[in-house]
């Protein structure tokens, strides 16, 4: 299989994840996978696994839609869109994020680092009540407007 193969699995991976898939990620990736997001940074592809499971038991809905696939050498880049609410008792919290990640192969074409790169400011802390006015005022005071 090609680096340009294994990267539309994985992203094949994400499109379909349910609570009974989370496990098939130890199918496509090595034993010690590296996960990095704006919260997580772990390693292990049992605690990325757990990672996963974790997300299907706080969040309603959560859904992710892969769009382009980059790659050169061994690492692959991929658009992705993740949408899902977040319950609360206060204040439900409808998400929807965009993102790149960075997803790096060895030899036998197993992921062994996936990067998220995705704007946690924007997507979550600027929607909360009292911090979001507080970032979104920051925002606007530090943005060009020619």
């Amino acid at each position: 299989m090609s680096v340009e193969a294994a990267a539309g699995v994985y992203a094949r991976y994400f499109d379909e994840l349910t609570t009974a898939t989370t496990g098939d990620l130890r199918r496509l990736a090595a034993a010690d996978m590296r996960f990095k997001d704006p919260f997580n940074d772990i390693r292990g592809v049992d605690r990325v696994v757990g990672l996963f499971d974790h997300m299907f038991q706080t969040t309603e809905q959560p859904r992710f839609v892969t769009g382009a696939i980059a790659v050169t050498s061994r690492t692959a880049f991929l658009r992705w869109r993740f949408t899902c609410t977040v319950p609360s008792r206060l204040l439900s919290l409808a998400l929807a994020i965009e993102g790149v990640s960075e997803v790096r192969f060895d030899a036998a074409e197993l992921v062994v680092e996936h990067v998220d790169y995705w704007d946690p400011a924007a997507a979550v802390y600027e929607r909360l009540p009292l911090l979001g006015g507080v970032l979104r005022g920051l925002r606007r005071r530090l943005a060009h407007r020619p």
